[in-house]
């Protein structure tokens, strides 16, 4: 072959070996520098959207009330922050919660100084009484990375003093711990207790009482005032020294007096206000921690001080004698056992791709010098992810592990063919210049159809779905395939000039008997057409019912070996019957604790919501043959589980608990907490009012579909309300400020927060209220009295009317409008058909103007989550029809390659069928990969027959030697990524957040059916498109020369004329 018909880099390799040498030796000396630098994480920066949240105090209120003197006022400045993608507030009965959710790229630090600038800006637009704003900022790590459980001392007055001081405090000041929060403990506060009984004795107004402590008790800043060149600041100071001087303050009575003194009147007590709320671990009520990083800080390297400060120091201070730790969550531990879970499996799958090539080479030297592409593209892959600042996560080791198999193709194809040049006598250097030049082009393609199939991501716009998951998994099979690429065109060409010997190498036995039986199927697919079509067709119609039986999941089910139950609660219940209620459901747990395996229960609840989290024990750390081993004595019955899996916990758990009246429980392993078998219909609109009363009608006709059970929304979560109504003209014919009735009520209830009382070591909470049995009903509500100027006393029920109404649970809004979440259950597990029938009975229903309706979010994210996989799917098959084009200089011949992708999903649909795993996220994902790792071969293939023909054989010849010649390295190039994606198949899941079984599952599958099927179907199918290519040229050729022919006739005398 002329030299200028030679490609570059193998030219370039056999004549500068030294520097191609050095350049891979400093190539691996920079990747495991990498390897030793890159941060390991849990899951890759940009898994969470990054987003801000507000949270407004409002304890005691009214939702409706919230929405309007909170939530709007907020969202409206909030509005004005560049960079939100989404705004959602939730006005409940304790105050408004609103986040503010970003794009990616926005610079988050900005973001966080403009959100606390926008919030000082509406504070004069809300309540008085809403005294503080807590602005928090969320990302990857709002986690807690540590979770500990805390038994404290019975003995101990104050467990939260010693916890906050001997535990929070010391680990908030290690480097990188961002905050620690505390729950099931409450700080002792100074409460001051109302008696409404000696406030009427003493003709006092109790508006006035409490802006009378506000004015006693405070810290102003004053502005500054300049000293020479010094600039002071100013600070007004007003507060009490002791909670005795705050005992004996004078309270001004209506009459004048002065003698009257707040302990008169009132009860000061300091200690732990009244619980709403309770936590248990194992029936003893404790408290939990949660340590929370700093988005930069090293995961693992931070929860390893941890565990050593609690080791070290916490466990052994005298002053926590008598309390007891426990580690519930360590994610340093979970990441390392994850990723050495990951490393074994590609260690075990580079063993296998080994020994495949092995297998088939018979020659030591010639398998090493090829498996060298495996920790070659590993390592630049890893040096690529270091230098753009990824980190090595679960989601980025899936894709290295994806590629262990793949690099070795290019490599054999190169290989293969510098051989088969020496078989025809051409020297060492010559056979591996002309070897590599003639595949370049080939292998090139082949290489850029697997990597071209990850390009549609740019064009996809869910930042934290489907295409983040393509990205983070994609680009380490990138730039694993491009190292790849390098060896087989620098190294291979090079290695097999100077090192593989001319010793020939030995096909194995079963290889050369079934290629022989290969070449007489091809030879009578491709002289009997017809019925090769029909072979071929059923094997494809075989994919309808795999399809159709393969179980679909909408979301990856992740494993940290823990469940939940949550539970919402009728109104009637006390903190008595659900504590009742809760230890009962414990028990039902408790009595199978060793079948199920549970390690420790945790209670959280309050009287109309909780939850029980169980955390299973952590299952014994096994290799992936292990767990291959014991599944499979397992679905044979050989053995029994030790203990029961997860799901299987969580359905028998669902089974045996009984039916609790008016309580409804879910039972699932995701924070939200969603029900699988539910429908949401959300309505958006301006008013409540109007939002409420096409919620009704919602109802009516959801009620109309078959298979619904029932149907909830957002109005029955709300408690019953007594709305109390001021008559204006009553109390203005009295002279009382209807703002001093309603705020006087709120107070009394409600309670209201006084300014910090500050001592040496702490500032303490001061809160006032009415003592508990001056508030308990509403009788007690209408014998709150007023005193007019004159003293004169004006019961509640004389300037106001009362009435009990339905109130709501929670108001929601989205980007300014209100909306109504209404649920339908269902029996059914059709989730498709039952969106079907939604959509039918909602098609012509009329809304108002401004009002819309829409399916719930979970359905909103799996359906924009399919619609991004498919447009995903179209344009990968497109790309990589263009590059097959660009190769074959052919329009028809590429679909004689496309063929082999319908043949990939036949097998990666059975796969998932027989080993019944639901498709879902990952094998998706494996579906977009198969796009481009299937049509390699067809590739290989097709170009080698083209090659014959160009060298004189004939189309039969051409396509049978071909496959004869290609039999060997397509099975070499199918098997080693087959073999290396075992372990990856088999899947340990129990020691990873996200399975990744389905993806190596996928990709096995579809390799398996389409390199079987396409060694036949795609030379068929090329026999087809190359007549249809030559009867479209005959046809052109034909209508060219007719067009010719009627061109050249002498044109009639009157025309020429």
């Amino acid at each position: 072959m002329k030299s200028e018909k030679t490609s570059i880099f193998p030219r370039f390799a056999l004549n500068r070996p030294i520097t191609v040498f050095m350049a891979i030796l400093g190539l691996l000396v920079i990747g495991a520098i990498a390897f030793s630098r890159i941060p390991v994480e849990l899951m890759p920066e940009g898994f969470i959207p990054p987003f801000l949240g507000v949270w407004a105090p409002y304890p005691n209120a009214n939702p409706q009330e919230i929405e309007e003197q909170i939530a709007k006022p907020i969202e409206e400045q909030l509005r004005t922050i560049g960079g939100a993608r989404r705004i959602r507030s939730y006005s409940g009965s304790n105050g408004c919660w609103t986040e503010i959710e970003f794009s990616q790229d926005t610079d988050m630090d900005l973001a966080y100084s403009q959100l606390r600038d926008r919030l000082d800006r509406v504070k004069s637009e809300l309540p008085d009484d809403v005294d503080r704003l807590w602005a928090r900022k969320f990302s990857d790590s709002d986690d807690p990375i540590v979770w500990v459980a805390i038994i404290p001392n019975p003995e101990v007055e104050d467990p939260y003093y010693l916890v906050e001081q001997l535990m929070q405090k010391p680990l908030e000041r290690i480097d990188g711990v961002a905050k620690v929060d505390i729950w099931g403990a409450q700080k002792k506060t100074i409460q001051i207790l109302i008696n409404q009984d000696k406030v009427k004795s003493y003709n006092i107004n109790l508006y006035a009482v409490i802006q009378h402590l506000r004015q006693e008790n405070f810290t102003l800043s004053s502005g500054h005032v300049t000293e020479g060149e010094q600039k002071i600041y100013v600070r007004s100071v007003n507060s009490f020294d002791s909670i005795e001087e705050m005992r004996n303050l004078p309270i001004p009575s209506i009459s004048g007096g002065s003698n009257i003194r707040l302990k008169d009147i009132a009860e000061i007590r300091y200690g732990v206000p009244e619980r709403h709320w309770r936590l248990y671990i194992d029936d003893v009520k404790a408290i939990t921690l949660g340590v929370y990083k700093e988005s930069n800080a090293n995961t693992v390297a931070l929860c390893e001080q941890v565990e050593t400060m609690f080791s070290d120091q916490i466990r052994k201070n005298p002053n926590l004698k008598g309390f007891r730790t426990e580690v519930l969550f360590n994610q340093g531990g979970f990441i390392i056992e994850s990723i050495n879970n990951l490393k074994n499996t590609m260690i075990w799958g580079g063993i296998f791709a080994f020994v495949v090539l092995f297998f088939f080479l018979r020659r030591f030297r010639m398998t090493l010098i090829v498996s060298i592409a495996i920790p070659f593209s590993i390592l630049i892959s890893l040096a690529t992810l270091y230098f753009i600042g990824w980190s090595l996560n679960l989601i980025t080791m899936m894709g290295l592990m994806v590629s262990i198999g793949m690099v070795v193709d290019n490599s054999i194809v190169v290989l293969e063919n510098i051989y088969r040049k020496r078989t025809q006598g051409l020297p060492d250097k010559k056979a591996a210049l002309e070897g590599a030049s003639e595949v370049s082009l080939a292998v090139i393609t082949a290489t850029l159809t697997t990597i071209v199939v990850f390009l549609p991501l740019i064009l996809m716009n869910d930042e934290v779905g489907f295409s983040f998951y393509m990205t983070r998994i994609g680009l380490p099979i990138i730039f694993s395939l491009l190292a790849s690429l390098l060896v087989a065109m620098i190294f291979i060409p090079l290695a097999s000039a100077h090192i593989v010997s001319r010793r020939e190498m030995k096909e194995p036995a079963i290889i050369t008997g079934t290629n022989n039986i290969y070449s007489r199927i091809l030879n009578w697919s491709l002289h009997h057409r017809v019925g090769a079509f029909v072979i071929l067709f059923l094997v494809l119609s075989s994919m309808i019912f795999a399809a159709g039986q393969t179980k679909v999941a909408d979301r990856t089910s992740g494993n940290i070996n823990d469940f939940r139950l949550i539970f919402d609660l009728p109104q009637n219940y006390t903190m008595e019957d659900t504590e009742r209620l809760f230890f009962q459901v414990e028990e039902l747990v408790k009595e199978k604790r060793e079948e199920y395996g549970v390690r420790t229960i945790l209670m959280r609840f309050s009287n109309d919501w909780g939850q029980i989290r169980v955390f299973l024990k952590k299952p014994p750390r096994q290799s992936w043959y292990e767990v291959l081993f014991k599944n499979s004595m397992v679905a044979t019955g050989l053995m029994e589980r030790e203990t029961m899996l997860r799901e299987e916990v969580v359905e028998d758990v669902k089974s045996r608990l009984p039916d609790f009246p008016g309580v409804d429980i879910r039972t699932t392993w995701w924070q939200e907490g969603g029900d699988d078998n539910s429908v949401s219909i959300v309505l958006y609109g301006d008013d409540t009012t109007t939002l409420t009363e096409l919620s009704k009608e919602v109802e009516r006709r959801l009620r109309s579909i078959e298979k619904i059970i029932s149907i909830e929304n957002d109005l029955e979560k709300g408690n019953d309300e007594i709305c109390l109504r001021v008559n204006r003209e009553q109390a203005k014919k009295y002279g009382i400020s209807p703002q001093v009735i309603s705020g006087t009520v709120q107070y009394a209830l409600r309670g209201f927060p006084l300014p910090e009382y500050q001592t040496e070591e702490k500032e303490i909470d001061v809160r006032l209220q009415l003592r508990e049995e001056d508030r308990e009903n509403l009788n007690q509500l209408k014998n709150m009295t007023f005193f007019t100027e004159s003293g004169v006393e004006i019961p509640l029920d004389a300037v106001a009317t009362f009435s009990v109404e339905k109130g709501m649970g929670e108001i929601r809004r989205e980007n300014g409008k209100t909306s109504l979440s209404i649920t339908a259950k269902s029996t059914s597990d059709d989730m498709e058909g039952l969106y079907r029938r939604v959509d039918k009975v909602m098609r012509d229903f009329q809304m108002p103007y401004g009002y819309s309706w829409s399916k719930g979010r979970s359905f909103q994210q799996m359906q924009e989550g399919g619609q991004s996989q498919q447009f995903a799917l179209i344009l990968s098959i497109t790309f990589v029809f263009l590059l097959m084009g660009v190769l074959f200089e052919s329009f028809i011949l590429p679909w004689a390659v496309i063929i082999s992708i319908p043949f990939a999903f036949v097998g990666a649909y059975w796969m998932l069928f027989l080993t019944d795993t639901a498709i879902e996220l990952m094998s998706r994902i494996g579906f977009i990969i198969l796009v481009g790792i299937v049509v390699n071969n067809a590739i290989v293939l097709i170009d080698l027959v083209n090659r014959l023909r160009r060298e004189g054989l004939s189309r039969t010849e051409a396509l049978l030697e071909g496959g004869r010649q290609r039999y060997r390295p397509i099975l070499m190039t199918a098997f080693t990524t087959i073999c290396g994606l075992i372990p990856m198949a088999v899947g340990n899941a129990n020691l990873i957040g996200i399975p990744y079984a389905p993806l190596g599952r996928t990709i096995i599958g579809g390799l398996l059916t389409s390199t079987i099927l396409s060694l036949i179907a795609v030379p068929w199918a090329y026999t087809l498109f190359d007549d249809a290519r030559i009867y479209f040229f005959r046809l052109g050729a034909l209508l060219f020369k007719r067009s010719e022919s009627l061109r050249k006739q002498p044109l009639p005398a009157s025309e020429s004329a």
